[in-house]
Formats: C-alpha cells, structure tokens, sequence
C-alpha cells in the first residue's frame, strides 16, 4: 500500500469529477442513468482498491482516506446544500398541484414503510432485537432516495407532475424519516415516551423546524431587498443561511434541521424570486443547479 499524504484526497475528488463529467457526457442520450455509472466505477474502484495486492497507488490512497473520513464531518458539509439545491430549484406551481401526494406519501406513507419494516426485521433477522431497535432501523431505511429514478423519468420525457411527486415526496420524506429515528433513538436509549409525549416530540421538533426555516428565510429575504445586483453577496448569503439554519436548528433548537433547510429552499423558490435584483436571480439558479 502507498504512503498516503493529504495530496492524494485532492487526487481523488479530481478524478470523481472526470468519472462523473464523462459517465454524464457519453450517456447521454442512452437509456443508462449516469448515476448508475457512477455507481458501478465506484464499486470497481473500491474492489481494486481493497480486493487486490497492487491497489490503484495515489488514486487508492485517496480512497483509503476518504474512506477513513469522520462521517459526521462529511454529512455537515454536504447535507445542508444538497437539501437547499433541491427544494430550493422545485417547481413551486407543480408543487401546489402535488402536494398532497407528497404529503400522503412522506407522512402516512414513510410511518407505514417503518413499521412494515421493522416488522421484517425483528422476524427475519436472527439477532433477537427488540421492537424499539427493529424499527429504528426501519426508520432509516424507510428513507427513499430516488436520483436515478428521477434522471431515468426526465431523460424517457415522462411528465413534469410524475417526477415532481417522486422527486419531492423524497426530500420529504428525509424530514420525515429524520424526525422518526430521533423518536426511536430517544427510545433505544432507554427514555420513555407517552402517546402523548410522542405526539409532543413529533410536533416540537417537526413543526419547530418549519417554524424556523421559516423565520431564517424571512430575514435573509428582508437583506437580499437591500442589495442591487451583487451576486457574490447574493450567492454567498445563500449558502451561509442554509448552513447557519442547519446547525442552528440541530444543535441549538434540538428540531430537524433537514425539514429546516428544506423549508427555506421552499420559501426561498415561492417567494424570494422578487428579491433579486439585476442578474442575481438567474446567477442563483445557474450556481444551484452546477452545484447539484
């Protein structure tokens, strides 16, 4: 195995960006989603890596690395941008016309996948757990992410309300399933809930969270009225707030921060539209959309 060196990160994240430029350019047009691709020159790459005596050199360095990464660290900087690109570029006149689809299937749905899960598990698995961690599990799984999915339907032309369902019935539904796994974690914990107590935590921490997306974006919208034209600000206020609303909700208020952030980029595509000025608007989306 080659000495590894902070270099060798950087080798990898240059390399996962020409796999995944190219799985997207020479795709195209194929029935092939490109993140099905990437997917499978993933499983490659960590099966030559780790599956063989040569290894891939600095590349697999990289891996190792990545692989080693403290995954709290990764989902702190990822998960706040990704969850604001995604409602934030929605439809907000398709969302109207679907939202109780989305409602139905992340709410209802998402408690009935967990306990049809959990179910399984405590049958199937031969482990002995008890119900409280059979469905903390299922609570994690119940949460669907359909990217290919969503890529397959617009590349086949299937219709703007079958994606916009689909695709936001999954941002939801990480709300949903969040919210779910912190109830059943409390529980595996050994703290004792109520049915009254449970309907409490679910309301404090989901109706919370909207209550603060909510609040962050009312006043990132009041600042961006006062600024003419500067899309570096207008960019850059953007992302801060996703952040500072994240961690402000999960750490600080002890509410969801994905229904958070996921309540700002909703607030941010039905209403702050009015708020840029100039080019800002369409330099927003354009650095949205090359970020996702």
């Amino acid at each position: 195995m080659v000495d590894s060196s902070p270099d060798d990160a950087v080798v990898f994240v240059g390399v996962s960006l020409l796999l995944g430029i190219a799985s997207r350019h020479f795709l195209r047009g194929t029935r092939v989603p490109y993140t099905v691709a990437l997917l499978v020159l993933g499983v490659a790459m960590g099966s030559l890596e780790y599956g063989t005596s040569t290894g891939l050199g600095k590349l697999g360095a990289g891996i190792r690395l990545w692989a080693n990464i403290n995954p709290n660290l990764l989902l702190s900087v990822f998960l706040p941008a990704l969850l604001f690109e995604s409602s934030f570029l929605m439809e907000v006149h398709q969302i109207k016309k679907c939202m109780v689809q989305m409602v139905l299937l992340a709410g209802p749905g998402v408690l009935i996948s967990t306990f049809a899960l959990g179910a399984a598990l405590k049958t199937l698995f031969p482990y002995n757990w008890d119900w409280k961690t059979s469905l903390l599990l299922g609570g994690l799984l119940s949460a669907t992410d359909p990217v290919a999915v969503v890529a397959l339907l617009k590349e086949l032309g299937a219709s703007k309300k079958l994606s916009t369902i689909i695709e936001g019935e999954s941002l939801m539904n990480d709300g949903t399933a969040i919210v779910v796994y912190q109830l059943f974690y409390q529980m595996v914990l050994g703290k004792s809930f109520s049915a009254g107590d449970v309907i409490k935590f679910l309301s404090q921490v989901s109706l919370g969270a909207v209550a603060m997306g909510l609040a962050f974006g009312i006043a990132s919208v009041l600042w961006l009225g006062f600024i003419f034209n500067d899309t570096v600000i207008e960019i850059a206020l953007t992302v801060a707030v996703s952040y500072i609303a994240f961690f402000t909700a999960q750490d600080a208020a002890e509410v969801s921060g994905v229904l958070t952030v996921m309540t700002l980029g909703m607030f941010y595509a039905a209403f702050a539209r009015t708020a840029f000025k100039g080019d800002g608007q369409q330099s927003l989306h354009h650095f949205w959309q090359v970020l996702s």
